[in-house]
């Protein structure tokens, strides 16, 4: 594409940390001399090589999942076990949500020349899983160049504007309306405590509709981690009702996902089971959840 962001110096060679400069005190001022501007770019070689290392982490672990490789010497050994030997003890979830994430930031690496934040990727993840990685990368290459052209920020919330345009199937006609904040929605009279509580279920202190919403995106959960079709079953939230949170989302999306697949069903059949169990007659959920509570 063009417009690039430009080369670095030691982008060509292999990067060892003996290039990073020791740190100490220098009390210098004015612009950066050669020698400075050298080791500066050194510094930010060390920041990408960080980024970089990321996003083949995602990619290693897809090869040994893939393959099988996991299953060790004896061939008993499962992939949780492996990530326990052999990963610093990462859930599988963690490790999926690296796998997902792995293929949009190698694109953006190479389209743009350096690799994106992780809160970045993570904006534009599921609208690259429907659209392709390089069409996303591509757009996010031309914000971050309109960006640098003239002196904004692409901050995540940009991002996600930049999400929500592809993801509605339209391609932004100005990026610059993309830097614009997000209008906050107008505020909604709060029902009272007793009219806001929905009836439960006999015997169980369950929600008759046991359906899950996610905070600020009008009580829809997003798919629970997957973008195929086929949405998902949600209702309007309620004013004054409490959803869950968006790290609420991404933590259970991703975990649903890993299990679904160890099950071999699909994230939505696990969703649904999730409900029902939370919904069963056998032990109520508030019970399970006051049995882990610690006073």
């Amino acid at each position: 594409m063009s417009g690039t962001l430009g080369k670095r110096g030691d982008r060509a060679r292999a990067f060892v940390p003996d290039l990073i400069p020791d740190p100490k005190d220098i009390d210098r001022t004015g612009p950066l001399d050669p020698k400075e501007q050298r080791d500066l770019e050194r510094i930010h070689a060390a920041r990408d090589n960080h980024q970089h290392a990321k996003w083949m982490r995602g990619k290693a672990l897809e090869a040994a999942f893939r393959r099988r490789l996991y299953r060790g010497e004896d061939g008993t050994r499962t992939r949780q076990e492996y990530l326990d030997d052999e990963w610093d003890g990462i859930s599988e979830s963690a490790a999926y949500r690296e796998i997902g994430e792995w293929r949009l930031a190698a694109q953006i690496a190479d389209i743009c020349e350096r690799p994106a934040p992780d809160s970045h990727v993570r904006a534009l993840v599921e609208v690259a899983d429907a659209q392709g990685c390089e069409p996303v990368a591509h757009w996010y290459g031309e914000l971050r160049r309109h960006g640098k052209e003239t002196g904004r920020r692409v901050t995540a919330e940009v991002v996600a504007n930049l999400a929500d345009f592809l993801r509605s199937g339209a391609e932004p006609e100005r990026l610059e309306a993309l830097f614009v904040p997000r209008q906050l929605p107008s505020a909604k009279p709060r029902k009272p405590a007793a009219s806001a509580a929905r009836p439960a279920e006999p015997g169980t202190g369950a929600p008759v509709s046991g359906k899950v919403v996610s905070h600020g995106q009008e009580g829809s959960f997003p798919n629970l981690g997957t973008s195929g079709a086929g949405g998902s079953d949600t209702a309007p939230a309620e004013p004054g009702r409490w959803t869950l949170s968006a790290e609420h989302v991404d933590r259970l999306s991703a975990c649903l996902a890993a299990e679904a697949q160890r099950a071999g069903i699909s994230p939505e059949h696990a969703a649904d089971l999730l409900l029902q169990a939370l919904a069963a007659d056998e032990r109520p959920f508030h019970q399970w959840i006051r049995a882990r509570v610690t006073v």
